[in-house]
């Protein structure tokens, strides 16, 4: 009678799957499109961005402490958060059409101020912004009609958190 090992025949282990990354459209981008009023009028940005990137703009106290013998520390006393925004201009969308409207995209001072809400999950954060280098791209004739602006955060926004959407 042959030895036969039974491992040979058993299943493998059941491998992990990685873990999922972050997508970035399940942020949701939103733009007060009437700042005068009492009440905010969100837009959703989604229909007109295809790029959004966040910077701090850290505002750094370095100085370097005789102790440390000529090696320098670093403190983080202040930021600006802001937001790179690249996409199309689709008339009739209402986030597009805000932006490219002449008060806008031509206004200067208070026509740039107004708010931006960011979802993701159950968190919320809202903030006051002021709206710079607006720019409609054109471009290629065959090609859809390009925008991008930079969205400033005024101060501290408000964190909070909402129920998710079901």
């Amino acid at each position: 009678m042959e030895n036969y090992s039974l491992q040979l025949f058993a299943e493998p282990e059941l491998p992990k799957n990685t873990i999922t990354p972050e997508i970035n459209y399940e942020t949701v981008a939103l733009i007060n499109t009437t700042p005068e009023a009492e009440q905010p009028t969100w837009a959703s940005m989604a229909a007109v961005m295809k790029n959004m990137t966040q910077a701090l703009n850290e505002v750094l106290y370095q100085a370097s402490y005789y102790e440390d013998q000529g090696w320098g520390s670093t403190e983080v006393t202040g930021a600006q958060l802001t937001l790179t925004v690249t996409g199309d201009v689709k008339p009739g969308d209402a986030a597009s059409e805000y932006l490219t409207s002449e008060k806008v995209q031509f206004g200067l001072a208070n026509a740039r101020k107004t708010h931006l809400k960011l979802v993701r999950g159950t968190k919320v954060v809202i903030w006051p912004v002021t709206l710079a280098n607006i720019t409609v791209g054109y471009g290629d004739s065959n090609q859809p009609n390009s925008l991008s602006l930079t969205i400033h955060g005024n101060g501290r926004p408000s964190v909070g958190t909402t129920e998710a959407a079901g």
